[in-house]
């Protein structure tokens, strides 16, 4: 069977999919979310730790090409056989085909190694002269964009309209700052402070031109709209400096980005001053997280905290939390009852002591749970 032929019948397997699982469509639940409506599936996730002692992880990645040796047809028929994958634990899906390598994807346009056998991760720092030296990247041309574009053109001709193009991980400025200075990166604003602020302006000049190149490719009939795809800053490395070098240093190439798009969806990785920072101080948030993570480098956002902050503003707040062992279902009850007063909610939770062995009685916890929403919720 040729690659044309496996691609079409991979469609035509989602959209079955997605036909038989109304209940477990990410992206209806998060059409009522950004309307503000009551929905009638909460599109909970519920998910676990690889289980390392049963073989799963890296090892289970041996005999799989990696995505920079496939063809371009290749990596289409794979991101479409994994989009309906996360029905095997009735985890909700939505037909997106996502783009780039994660979190380095616009790293390596400055020359920063992508570790293939780790999942493509960043690796390596330069030195603040190179990289100002050789200024902004070609937005279209430099790292992994060429191949972006090939994606987004074969997806284009061999996928119907109803699929949508997901943007790449696009991260932020300074956490493609931290990419690509490494532990320099929070020495620099202080020892070098108008070379940092240059290095900053150009990652932010180039994450804009590479954001405008990406949706001119796609178009607006193809491109997903959800704000935490669409319009996103992570703030992961944030969470490793004060506020105050926020405000100073990274805060005005945010409001930036947000002045370009219109509004800006927020992942502070769950650091409590992060959520505080960027909420308080970027106009037109339209989507934040919040939720209880245990390790953690500056501590987590408490779930009453960030509603406590949002209050009756519009800002879809995602909630994401890891499990209390023996104590999980009551635990995400108590979230869902919060739905009746702000549907503007999203949940995902971690279970980091389940296992596989678990999954049988995860699945019944999850249709006890939606089974709660329908009766206590909706």
């Amino acid at each position: 069977m040729g690659i044309g032929t496996q691609i079409q019948d991979a469609v035509g397997q989602l959209e079955e999919q997605l036909a038989g699982h109304p209940d477990r469509r990410a992206d209806v639940a998060e059409q009522y979310v950004m309307n503000g409506k009551p929905r009638p599936h909460p599109a909970l996730y519920l998910g676990r730790q690889a289980d390392v002692e049963a073989g799963e992880g890296m090892a289970q990645q041996t005999d799989r090409v990696l995505p920079g040796l496939q063809s371009t047809e290749e990596r289409l028929l794979e991101r479409l056989r994994e989009a309906a994958a996360p029905l095997q634990m009735l985890n909700p899906i939505r037909p997106r085909l996502p783009l780039g390598r994660g979190t380095g994807t616009l790293a390596a346009s400055f020359g920063i190694e992508l570790d293939a056998e780790l999942c493509f991760t960043p690796r390596g720092a330069r030195p603040l002269d190179d990289l100002l030296k050789e200024g902004t990247p070609d937005p279209e041309g430099s790292g992994i964009i060429p191949e972006m574009r090939e994606d987004i053109e074969a997806a284009l001709i061999l996928t119907p309209p109803w699929v949508k193009i997901e943007l790449p991980d696009m991260q932020g400025p300074f956490n493609i700052a931290h990419m690509l200075l490494g532990n320099a990166a929070f020495t620099a604003p202080y020892e070098e402070p108008e070379k940092f602020r240059d290095l900053m302006t150009t990652i932010t000049d180039f994450f804009l031109a590479v954001h405008d190149r990406l949706l001119k490719w796609i178009g607006p009939g193809r491109c997903e709209t959800f704000p935490a795809v669409s319009r996103r800053i992570a703030e992961c490395s944030v969470n490793l400096i004060s506020p105050g070098m926020y405000l100073e240093h990274v805060l005005p190439h945010d409001l930036r980005i947000v002045e370009h798009f219109g509004g800006v969806a927020v992942h502070p990785c769950s650091g409590p001053h992060v959520f505080y920072a960027t909420i308080r101080n970027l106009p037109n948030v339209l989507y934040h997280e919040a939720g209880f993570i245990a390790r953690t480098a500056a501590g987590s956002i408490s779930v009453d905290d960030a509603l406590a902050e949002v209050g009756d503003r519009p800002i879809i707040l995602h909630i994401g939390q890891e499990l209390p062992e023996g104590a999980e279902e009551d635990f995400i009850r108590r979230d869902l009852d919060r739905a009746r007063q702000n549907p503007r909610l999203l949940f995902t939770y971690v279970g980091m002591h389940w296992k596989t062995q678990d999954e049988p009685a995860i699945r019944e916890m999850h249709l006890r749970l939606d089974d709660y929403w329908r009766k206590q919720v909706y």
